[in-house]
């Protein structure tokens, strides 16, 4: 960030050189981003003929204890041994993380806000840098000052946004540091995470009161900085939190003028109308004084899970209706028109529904093919084959009634939501007590919920919720699945897969007893499919459209059946198909959002630097965006099934598998979810389930669980660590 808000200087960093291209060394000073930060530190560090023994510079470095112990012992030198630039040993044995070394120089009596280096910065400041929070912790409790100042002006608050880090930044918002402290340009620490792209930063300062519309002594808002970068996220937060769409700097500058100076409009419109807002800016109209109800979210959540009834509706009655040259292209153009109605309406609606496969437009679709499907065969199917088919009757009304009775459960049942801390208080006291136990990481900590994680859980960004056993987020009951309604989910795959089953057959009795249309006439196909299709085109082709279905349903039934016995989830499953198995899965998921992205595709695939696990960044990858194909494909869950096939076939390369310290063996899986107490028939206490024979609660399972193994004759069992084994070994 610049001072200033001229043309010349807008994508200028505080330090003065180019916009994404520097960052901040040992000292304080800008140097280039690939450079490593350590090497210019060593270049500055005491040559010649100095033993390593007695170099008290370099045994901070790579924390040699002992050979410091016996430094001091001599009285050769002290712990507030400072060198000709003010730098000490808890500088260097800060910046390299060595925790022994902090804590043995701090016993010793270093001076934990001593200033050194051409920065003049402290040793929390040198490791805040290179975001070992950690470290900033220990010093923190050894009486750091967290709001010292470097010679830039620059405190530890700062110093950690720039480097993006979200834990180090709720560390030091947790030491009750004004949240809108200023450099001495005036710029904020949302302005930091905004100017450097890092939505997470700037949801948790937004969150944490942050002022949206603060101006630095140029004018520029947050808002103005987050063009510069052209970061979406981050816009669309400022948005969310109402920053001023039309704040000027001193130069007259509004946050349009900076996105055409930047090359950043396109980013600028698409935030705009995804929040609701015209391309300059204003609130987008809505006819017949709607807005009301258009904007309120509880109506256009109806709406769009009931606008697909109409459509569907409409849709089979042209195509039974209507010749099939005239009919598939006029229900194609109907079926569009409705779809852009109803993205239009998206477009002025509430923020989150903007994305139609966000809203329960899809639920809608598969509860409107259900209610026609049961419609179809109360009014026409049922009267005709109800004597002479009875069993098959039976059995469809059945499993209508479970897939229906199941899906509205798994729809509106609390899937499993990890409770949250309810003040700052509890969320600090968890924050000490992660850090007293080393697990205040990814793997353990959710930033957006501010809360420990239990095993087996994953924050949902559509439900903004961290799920206790989850399994994925499906679009086709517009909710997540997770421990709650995991076995009501499989239920309700398994009973649509047999009902779809049974209604074609009761549907092909049907038409089969229908008598035959006198006169009727076909263009394409031959005199006796002609026959068939004219008796009762309407359930025909709803028949053709319910078996569209089979495929996605077969493919969801096998894929959920393999997992349950291997008491695996979706997620546990596919993650080791996208990570690189050398890092834990759920660290690299997690350090996507910790680094401020916010899913795989615009984090962890993308260019170097993206985040702090290595088994996300690719250096020069290219964003990959996904196309349509994959979007269906993740929708439908074939990229699912393929996976889970791809595992079944590779017996052979077993050790390549990921560790499931959950399973217990196919019989024991299997009956721990189908044998499971909790009601059938009705919600279940939440987060409960069953794990080798025992009920547990996945809302506070942290510790990866051990197993009874018994030996042979005469052997006493002993528990072990599964975390070890592999899964298919146990399946």
């Amino acid at each position: 960030m610049a001072s200033t808000s001229s043309p010349d200087t807008l994508g200028s960093s505080p330090a003065g050189t180019t916009s994404g291209s520097t960052s901040m060394n040992s000292k304080g000073t800008a140097s280039p981003a690939n450079e490593v930060e350590l090497k210019t530190m060593q270049s500055n560090a005491p040559k010649g003929s100095i033993p390593l023994g007695e170099d008290i510079m370099q045994l901070a470095r790579i924390g040699e204890i002992p050979a410091m112990q016996n430094l001091f012992a001599t009285k050769k030198l002290t712990a507030n041994h400072r060198d000709e630039e003010g730098i000490t040993p808890l500088h260097w044995a800060a910046i390299n993380n060595q925790y022994a070394m902090c804590k043995f120089l701090l016993d010793s009596g270093a001076d934990v806000n001593a200033k050194g280096g051409e920065s003049v910065a402290t040793p929390a400041m040198w490791a805040a840098q290179r975001c070992h929070y950690y470290i900033v912790n220990l010093l923190l409790s050894y009486g750091a000052d967290p709001l010292l100042t470097d010679v830039q002006g620059y405190n530890i608050l700062h110093l950690a946004t720039i480097d993006g880090n979200a834990f180090l930044v709720l560390l030091l918002l947790h030491q009750e540091i004004p949240v809108d402290v200023v450099d001495q340009q005036g710029h904020t620490g949302l302005m930091w995470a905004a100017y450097k792209g890092y939505p997470a930063c700037v949801d948790l300062f937004l969150r944490w009161g942050a002022n949206a519309n603060a101006v630095d002594e140029g004018g520029l808002t947050p808002l103005h900085w987050a063009l510069v970068k052209g970061s979406l996220p981050s816009v669309l937060k400022l948005l969310e939190y109402g920053a001023d769409r039309f704040a000027e700097t001193r130069d007259g500058k509004s946050p349009s003028t900076v996105a055409q100076e930047m090359n950043t409009s396109r980013i600028w419109l698409r935030a705009l109308a995804e929040r609701g807002y015209e391309p300059d800016g204003t609130q987008k109209a809505v006819p017949m004084g709607l807005s009301g109800y258009i904007r309120n979210k509880s109506v256009m959540g109806k709406f769009f899970f009931l606008w697909p009834f109409l459509t569907l509706l409409i849709a089979i009655w042209m195509l039974s209706h209507l010749p099939i040259f005239l009919g598939v292209p006029l229900t194609a153009a109907t079926v569009f028109g409705m779809q852009y109605v109803a993205q239009q309406l998206a477009n002025r609606g509430p923020s989150e529904y903007r994305i139609l496969q966000k809203t329960p437009y899809l639920a809608g679709v598969f509860a409107a093919t259900l209610f026609w499907v049961g419609f179809r065969y109360a009014f026409k199917v049922l009267p005709a084959t109800y004597s002479s088919a009875p069993i098959l009757n039976i059995l469809f009304a059945a499993f209508f009634s479970f897939t229906t009775y199941f899906y509205t459960l798994a729809m509106i049942e609390d899937p499993g939501y990890v409770p949250k801390l309810s003040s700052r208080n509890q969320q600090r006291e968890m924050v000490k007590e992660l850090f007293e136990q080393w697990k205040f990481d990814e793997e353990n900590f959710c930033v957006p919920c501010m809360s420990r994680k239990p095993l087996r859980s994953k924050h949902c960004r559509r439900c903004g919720r961290c799920v206790a056993k989850h399994d994925h987020h499906c679009p086709w009951i517009d909710n997540c699945v997770g421990a709650n309604n995991l076995r009501h989910f499989v239920l309700y795959i398994v009973s649509l897969e047999i009902g779809i089953i049974l209604f074609v057959q009761l549907s092909i009795g049907y038409i089969q007893g229908l008598p035959s249309v006198t006169g009727a006439k076909c263009n394409v196909i031959n005199d006796t499919l002609c026959d068939i299709v004219s008796r009762d085109t309407f359930t025909l082709v709803l028949d053709i459209w319910v078996i569209i279905q089979l495929v996605w349903v077969t493919m969801l039934c096998a894929v959920q059946l393999v997992q349950v016995s291997r008491n695996q989830t979706t997620y546990e499953n596919m993650r080791g198909h996208h990570i690189d198995r050398s890092y834990p899965s759920s660290q690299a998921f997690a350090s996507a959002m910790t680094a401020g992205t916010t899913s795989l595709e615009g984090a962890g695939l993308t260019a170097s630097g993206a985040g702090p696990n290595p088994a996300l960044a690719r250096p020069g990858a290219p964003r990959r965006h996904r196309g349509f194909c994959a979007q269906w494909s993740s929708l439908l869950g074939i990229d699912t099934f393929f996976a889970t096939a791809r595992d079944g076939l590779r017996d052979g390369h077993q050790a390549a598998r990921p560790r499931n310290p959950f399973s217990r063996g196919v019989a024991t899986n299997c009956r721990d979810f189908w044998c499971d107490p909790a009601p059938i028939f009705g919600k279940r206490s939440t987060g409960s389930g069953m794990l080798g024979g025992e009920v547990v609660n996945y809302h506070d399972m942290y510790e990866t669980p051990t197993r009874m193994r018994v030996g042979r004759m005469g052997e006493g069992g002993a528990y072990r660590s599964v975390a070890g084994e592999d899964p298919e070994h146990m399946v």
